[in-house]
């Protein structure tokens, strides 16, 4: 007859199997029913009902702040590549000390926009030499070169127009008596259609710029023309001959502005923006034109017009068509509506020059868009007319 004592561990044993199983079956009988009554209180209005995680898809968290700036990464995108070659001068607004201890051009603290504006040219410069642009700088020292203002802008413009460059680019940051005010602006010279190129370039400017600083303060219409500001417009976007922009990034008055802008990190955020919307300037392609024949053309004759919309000489899909809108053609001589015809096969036009045309150097303009809206950098041509 088997003890007592063995009875019992035989008990425990058994009672520990089945718990095994047991306890979670009970569990989770318990816990059903109070769900069940919780869900009853839900229903019934007698406790609030917590909010689950947000749907990306449908409530966008506080992360998607536009004012949130992204993490310090400044890759080089693939389009980059378009601009190697590309000839781009840079200018950074005003110079040095030219008021020491006073406030011309500075910030609420003392920031000034001379120095700022140098580094960001700095900055810049970097990206668009990594991505094989070819860059100039109107000056790349922060101090008086003792010239006139006159003089200083014009000799500035006279960088780009001796460079032939592809665009000037002045960079500049905005200034109000109210310290209120933050935003991005961009100019061009007189009217929207002076320098088509360089509008197209101020939009692409814009939008990295947008980007990049992530402003909460957007006016109406960003791209404007420089004439607002003074009647003749900004000397130097006026003495350019080349496509040209100037940059208004940001207002150094703004007291919180003014403090981002000592940051050299902020800096290379503006620099990437610039550098971000002159890389898709680029991408969009950059047309050119140039005469097909050299020497001295004849009145009464047609001068031959190679047009080159940017992106057909990439090669590609869609290599074999020409990229032209050819309701888009302008063409003018001296200043006047030319008869010409439009090859879009061989990408070229033929400009008639009138039998009465006297014998001098004559302007003539050719100007299109490409697919992308881009327009002749270039669209000038002297032409020189022999005798008949």
């Amino acid at each position: 007859m088997p003890r007592r004592g063995t009875r019992k561990r035989r008990l425990g044993r058994r009672l520990r199997r089945s718990g095994r199983w047991l306890l979670p079956l009970v569990a989770g009988v318990v816990v059903g029913v109070a769900g069940l009554g919780l869900a009853q209180r839900v229903a019934r209005g007698r406790l609030p009902v917590l909010p689950g995680p947000p749907d990306p898809l449908r409530t966008p968290p506080r992360a998607y702040a536009w004012t949130e700036p992204p993490p310090p990464a400044f890759p080089i995108p693939p389009y980059a590549r378009f601009l190697k070659g590309v000839s781009i001068v840079l200018d950074p607004g005003h110079v040095g000390q030219r008021d020491p201890g006073g406030t011309w051009k500075r910030g609420p603290t003392g920031l000034r926009e001379a120095e700022v504006n140098l580094r960001v040219a700095r900055l810049l410069r970097e990206f668009l030499e990594a991505a094989g642009a070819r860059v100039v700088l109107t000056r790349d020292r922060d101090e008086n070169l003792n010239r006139p203002d006159d003089e200083d802008l014009r000799q500035r413009a006279a960088v780009a127009n001796e460079q032939h460059a592809d665009l000037l680019l002045s960079i500049h940051h905005n200034a109000d008596d109210n310290p209120q005010p933050n935003y991005t602006t961009l100019f061009y010279h007189a009217a929207a259609d002076a320098s088509a190129a360089g509008l197209c370039a101020a939009r692409y400017l814009l939008t990295g710029l947008d980007d990049a600083l992530r402003l909460d303060k957007q006016i109406e219409c960003a791209v404007l023309s420089d004439r607002l500001l003074h009647k003749n417009g900004l000397a130097v976007l006026r003495e350019a001959q080349v496509p040209a922009v100037l940059s208004e990034a940001s207002f150094h008055s703004n007291p919180e502005e003014e403090a981002r802008l000592r940051d050299p990190v902020y800096n290379r955020r503006e620099a990437y923006g610039l550098f971000l919307g002159l890389a898709r300037w680029a991408q969009a392609g950059l047309p050119r034109i140039a005469l097909a024949q050299s020497g001295a053309a004849r009145a009464g004759q047609d001068v031959v017009v190679n047009l080159d919309d940017g992106l057909s000489s990439r090669g590609g899909w869609g290599a074999d068509q020409a990229q032209i809108s050819a309701a888009a053609v302008v063409v003018r001589l001296d200043g006047k509506p030319a008869h010409y015809t439009f090859d879009a096969g061989k990408r070229q036009v033929h400009v008639s020059l009138p039998k009465t045309l006297h014998e001098s150097r004559h302007e003539l303009f050719v100007d299109f868009e490409n697919i992308f809206g881009q327009h002749v950098l270039h669209p000038a041509l002297g032409v020189e007319v022999g005798k008949p």
